[in-house]
C-alpha cells in the first residue's frame, strides 16, 4: 500500500486534514453562533387578510406576530400606484405649460421623490397637513409614474404600533447618483429600517451605481437581503460590495404558491434555513378567501417557526454572519496536505527516486501554499479544484491496488471483511480531500454563496475518466517503473485495437457514458436535468427517516458499486472489478462535491457524507449476500450429492 510505503507523505497528508479541521472549527463556530432566522410577512397580503377577517391591520399583524412572524416586508409605493388608487392625479404635458404636474402629494412623498433625483418645482404647498400639494417637473409622465415615493406611511405606522421591524422592499430607478441614494438611505434610517430587499428584476445601482449604493448603505448600517434564485441584475456585485452587511433570503413566489400545499412550503423554508444558511424567509400567505384565513395562515407561520425551533434555529430578527478568519498556518497545512496527496497519487502509479519525490512535493507545496495563503479567491479555487481531482483518484487507486490478477476461486463473500476495511479507507481518503476543500474555501463570500467552487462538472468528470483509463490500461492495479507502466498502456491499447467490439461491450459502454452524462447534467450550481417523481418520493421518505438526507447517486449507485468492485478485485475478478470501480467513482466525486457547497453548514455536509457511505455500504453488503448465495449454495448442494454417490458406490 502506498500509504504504508510512504509514511512521511502520509503524515503530511494527515497534517493537511488537521489544518482543515482547524479551519472548519472556526467556520463551525460562526455557523452555530448565528441561528436566528427571520420570518418576514408581506404587508399587502396582510391588508388582504385584515379585510377578509374584519380586523384592523394592526390586529392582524399582532396575531401573526404571536404566531411567529418577526418582521413586516413593505414595498415602496410608486407614483403609478398612487395614480391607480386615485390618491394623486397626473397632469399631462400641454395642460400645464408643457410640464408634468402631480396633484395630491404629501410632503413626505415629495421628499421621497426628490431623493430619486427628480427635478421638481412646488406650485402649491397645500394645506397645513400637506396632503394637497401640487408640484411640476419637466420629466415625461411615463418616467414619473415609475418612480418610488417612499414606503406607505400607514404600513410603517402599523408595524411600529405592534413592535415589528420593517424590511424595506425598494424599487430601482435610473439616473440615481450618490446624493439621491444618501437621501433614500437617510429616510430609511429615520424610520429605524435596517434591512433592504429589492423588488423587481434589478437592484438599485445596477446601471453603474453599485459602489455608491454599497458605500451609503454600509454607512447607515443597512443590511442587504439577497433573494435566492431571484437572479436580480446586479445582485452578485452588490452582495460582494455589501459584505459583511448581507444576508441570504428565501422566498416562494406568488406564482409557485398556487401549486404547493402547506407541509411542502414549511419543509422548503426549513431546509433553506437548515441546509443553505438562509437567514430571512419571506413568507407569502396561502388563503385570503374566507373569515378563517387569518387563523389558517397563523397556523402556517406557527408551523414554520416550530420547525425552525426543532432544528435549533429561533424565529428571531436575522443577524449578519461573522467571517471565519481562518488562520494562515491552517491554510498552509491544507496546501501541504493537498501536495502530499498529489505525490501519493503519482506514487500509486509510478515508482520514483526519493530525490524526485521530494523535489516534486516541495514544488507543489510551495505553489499550493502561495496560491492559498494569498487569500485571493482564484488562488483558493485553483488549489481546491486540484484537491477535488486528486483525492477521488487516489481513493480509486487505493481500492484497486495490490489485488490478485487471477480469480482465487474462493466464494466471493470470503473477502467481505477485507472489502469493508478497504471501502472505509476509500471513503476516508475522499473525505480527507473534501475537508481540505471545505477548509480552503471557508470564507464569508463562499458561505453566503457570493462566490462558489469553480469547475464542478470537470471535478466530476476527470476522476471518472482517469479511473477508467487507469484500470483499463492496467496501471491502476499497482505501481511500477515508468517503462513498465508505459508498456502496460501500450499492450492494453494493442489488445483493444485487435479485439472485436462485442454487442454487450458496446451496450455497457453506452450505459456508462449515459450515466456519466446524466451525472454531469445534474451536477453544478444550475443542473440541466430535473429530478424524477420517483426520486422525489425517495427523497421525501429519507428526509422523514434520517437526520440529513444523503445524495441518491452516492448511496444507491456509487458506494454500493465501489464496495462490490473492491470485493471483485480482492477475488481477482479484474474485468468485473474495473467496471464496478469506475461506476463507484461516481460516489467518491459526489462525496467530495458535498464539501464544495460552502453555503451548506459543515456539520450538515459531514453528516450527509457519513450517512451516505454507511447506507451505500449496507446496500453493497446486502447485494453481495444476495447475488453470491445462490452460486455458493448450489456448489454446496452439488458437493453433497457427489459425496453421497461415492459413499453409495463404496457400500456396493
Amino acid at each position: 500500500m502506498v500509504f504504508k510505503q510512504n509514511r512521511f507523505l502520509t503524515l503530511l497528508l494527515a497534517l493537511g486534514v488537521i489544518g482543515a479541521a482547524w479551519a472548519l472549527s472556526q467556520r463551525y463556530k460562526v455557523e452555530t453562533n448565528n441561528r436566528a432566522v427571520e420570518i418576514a410577512i408581506d404587508y399587502a397580503e396582510t391588508v388582504k387578510l385584515a379585510g377578509a377577517s374584519g380586523l384592523t391591520v394592526e390586529e392582524t399583524l399582532m396575531r401573526l406576530k404571536k404566531a411567529g412572524a418577526s418582521s413586516l416586508a413593505v414595498q415602496e409605493t410608486t407614483v403609478a400606484d398612487l395614480a391607480a388608487s386615485g390618491s394623486v392625479q397626473i397632469g399631462r404635458p400641454g395642460q400645464y405649460d408643457s410640464q408634468t404636474v402631480i396633484l395630491g402629494l404629501s410632503h413626505k412623498m415629495i421628499d421621497a421623490l426628490s431623493s430619486t433625483g427628480l427635478d421638481i418645482e412646488m406650485i402649491n404647498p397645500g394645506g397645513a397637513s400637506g396632503t394637497a400639494a401640487i408640484v411640476r417637473t419637466k420629466a415625461q409622465p411615463d418616467y414619473v409614474l415609475s418612480l418610488p415615493v417612499g414606503l406607505p406611511e400607514q404600513a410603517v405606522s402599523a408595524a411600529s404600533t405592534v413592535g415589528m421591524p420593517v424590511v424595506a422592499r425598494l424599487i430601482s430607478y435610473p439616473d440615481q447618483d450618490k446624493d439621491d441614494i444618501e437621501r433614500s438611505a437617510a429616510l430609511l434610517a429615520q424610520n429605524g429600517i435596517r434591512k433592504v430587499i429589492f423588488a423587481g428584476d434589478e437592484v438599485l445601482g445596477f446601471r453603474g451605481g453599485i459602489d455608491e449604493v454599497a458605500e451609503v448603505f454600509k454607512k447607515h448600517n443597512i443590511i442587504y437581503g439577497s433573494v435566492e434564485f431571484a437572479r436580480q441584475k446586479g445582485d452578485g456585485r452588490l452582495s460582494a460590495k455589501m459584505l459583511p452587511n448581507m444576508i441570504r433570503v428565501h422566498s416562494i413566489t406568488a406564482a409557485e404558491m398556487g401549486g404547493l400545499d402547506q407541509p411542502t412550503a414549511v419543509e422548503r423554508f426549513e431546509k433553506a434555513a437548515k441546509e443553505r444558511n438562509i437567514r430571512l424567509i419571506y413568507v407569502r400567505m396561502f388563503d385570503f378567501g374566507d373569515p378563517d384565513s387569518l387563523e389558517k395562515n397563523a397556523d402556517y407561520i406557527t408551523s414554520i417557526a416550530s420547525n425552525l425551533e426543532s432544528e435549533g434555529m429561533g424565529a428571531k430578527p436575522a443577524r449578519i454572519f461573522d467571517d471565519p478568519s481562518v488562520p494562515i498556518p491552517a491554510v498552509i497545512l491544507m496546501a501541504v496536505g493537498a501536495a502530499g496527496g498529489a505525490i501519493l497519487l503519482i506514487l500509486s502509479l509510478v515508482r520514483l527516486k526519493a530525490s524526485l519525490v521530494w523535489f516534486g512535493f516541495a514544488f507543489l507545496a510551495v505553489i499550493f501554499a502561495s496560491l492559498a495563503a494569498s487569500g485571493i479567491p482564484i488562488g483558493l479555487k485553483l488549489v481546491a479544484f486540484s484537491t477535488a481531482i486528486i483525492f477521488p483518484s487516489l481513493a480509486v487507486l487505493h481500492a484497486a491496488s495490490n489485488t490478485p490478477n487471477t480469480p482465487d476461486n474462493k466464494p466471493i463473500r470470503s473477502n467481505l471483511w477485507n472489502a469493508i476495511v478497504r471501502f472505509t479507507g476509500v471513503v476516508i481518503i475522499t473525505g480527507a480531500g473534501g475537508l481540505i476543500v471545505a477548509g480552503l474555501l471557508s470564507k464569508l463570500e463562499f458561505m453566503l454563496r457570493i462566490d462558489q467552487f469553480s469547475g464542478v462538472k470537470m471535478a466530476h468528470l476527470i476522476p471518472i475518466v482517469a479511473a477508467a483509463f487507469m484500470l483499463a490500461s492496467g496501471i491502476g492495479w499497482g505501481s511500477g517503473t515508468w517503462n513498465e507502466q508505459k508498456e502496460r498502456v501500450v499492450s492494453a491499447a494493442k489488445r483493444l485495437a485487435e479485439q472485436p467490439v462485442l454487442f454487450w461491450q458496446a451496450a455497457l459502454a453506452f450505459i456508462l457514458i449515459g450515466m456519466v452524462g446524466i451525472l454531469l447534467a445534474r451536477s453544478g450550481n444550475e443542473p440541466g436535468v430535473g429530478v424524477s417523481g420517483l426520486e422525489l418520493k425517495i427523497r421525501a421518505m429519507l428526509d422523514t427517516l434520517l437526520v440529513v438526507r444523503p445524495r441518491t447517486k452516492e448511496f444507491l449507485i456509487g458506494h454500493p458499486a465501489m464496495f462490490l468492485g473492491i470485493t471483485a478485485a480482492l477475488g481477482g475478478r479484474r474485468n468485473l472489478a474495473a467496471v464496478l470501480l469506475v461506476v463507484g467513482t461516481i460516489g467518491e466525486v459526489s462525496l467530495l462535491n458535498t464539501f464544495c457547497h460552502i453555503h451548506t453548514p459543515i456539520a450538515i455536509s459531514v453528516l450527509r457524507s457519513i450517512i451516505g457511505a454507511a447506507l451505500g455500504l449496507a446496500i453493497g453488503v446486502i447485494l453481495l449476500i444476495i447475488f453470491s448465495r445462490p452460486a455458493g449454495d448450489a456448489g454446496h448442494k452439488r458437493a453433497s450429492k457427489d459425496s453421497g454417490r461415492k459413499q453409495v458406490g463404496v457400500q456396493k
